[in-house]
């Protein structure tokens, strides 16, 4: 699938931005390194794996991205920006990995 290549493209992104964006806060730059270790690694695994769990979880790491924008704010308004764009389509690409996965094994 290559929603889960995307997500693990977008996690290998926040490993970078956790130390290129400049203004980080250390709650904003933990974040982003632990968010996006854990989609690069199960964006990888998601897309060799024939099954859909690790696009629910994440599904749900997109949808805490957004919200720790809020959590954890930042002083620039470009971390705010990034945790945003990248949750909201991190959250769509997982979901609708997701629920493509579980119909293909239903009707297989």
């Amino acid at each position: 699938m290559w929603q889960s290549w995307v997500n693990a493209i977008i996690g290998l992104w926040l490993i970078v931005a956790s130390f290129t964006i400049a203004g980080s806060r250390i709650g904003n730059l933990t974040n982003n390194l632990i968010s996006g270790i854990v989609l690069l690694v199960l964006g990888l695994w998601a897309a060799v794996a024939n099954k859909s769990w690790q696009n629910w979880i994440i599904a749900v790491v997109g949808a805490w991205m957004i919200v720790a924008a809020f959590w954890f704010p930042s002083s620039h308004a470009g971390n705010v920006a990034n945790s945003i764009i990248a949750g909201v389509v991190i959250a769509i690409a997982g979901f609708w990995a997701g629920l493509s996965k579980s119909t293909q094994t239903k009707t297989s």
